[in-house]
């Protein structure tokens, strides 16, 4: 007995050294394709592209910026930026409007006869927009924690992709935006290039 209990402690030293910290490490990037997608409960954005989120009379205009696998293709680390508006304005111009920027990190989850030996993720699964919070597992926001017992803790009530880039274009009175909540749909695949019907891509 001792002597399978020092197997498993020397498996999980070796796993755990195997792993390290691939924080700063950009071996290489994952692909990320140019489309957005629409799901029974969040919306996948592709990077660079600004998605806006409302929580009652608060806005958040957030954005994915850089991502890159570590060790691992499950090691998956994503750069963020986050606008937040805490009045009902709509006015991303304001000198009250809150920018941060961060990091997701989710990280691969080591089994061993289907006995989990070591995780460290996700590290952070939640972009920070001022007050506000928001799920985020790979390019996906959520409108809940998914996961948790409950779905009634909504983090944001509606979500609207944009093809926008630059928070100086944003708009979220824009008649074009397409605002969603987490209802029962078909989950679809939108290329960027098509989310506005009339192609313009006016500020």
């Amino acid at each position: 007995m001792k002597l399978l209990i020092i197997i498993i402690f020397c498996l999980m030293v070796g796993i755990m050294a195997a792993v390290g910290d691939t924080t700063g490490q950009k071996e290489s990037k994952p692909h990320v394709e140019e489309y957005v997608g629409i799901h029974p409960n969040g919306v996948a954005m592709p990077l660079g592209r600004i998605l806006l989120a409302r929580k009652g009379s608060k806005y958040c205009a957030m954005k994915l910026t850089e991502t890159w696998t570590g060790e691992t293709k499950e090691d998956i680390f994503t750069n963020y930026e986050s606008y937040y508006l805490g009045d009902s304005t709509g006015d991303f111009s304001n000198k009250n409007v809150q920018f941060t920027k961060g990091q997701l990190a989710e990280r691969r989850a080591i089994m061993f006869f289907k006995i989990l030996l070591y995780t460290t993720g996700p590290e952070n699964d939640e972009i920070k927009c001022g007050r506000m919070k928001l799920f985020c597992l790979q390019n996906v926001v959520y409108f809940y924690h998914v996961g948790r017992p409950s779905k009634k803790d909504f983090l944001i009530d509606e979500l609207a992709p944009t093809k926008w880039t630059d928070i100086s274009q944003v708009n979220v009175f824009d008649p074009r935006l397409k605002w969603y909540r987490d209802e029962m749909r078909k989950s679809i695949k939108i290329p960027i290039d098509q989310l506005w019907e009339d192609g313009e891509d006016r500020k």
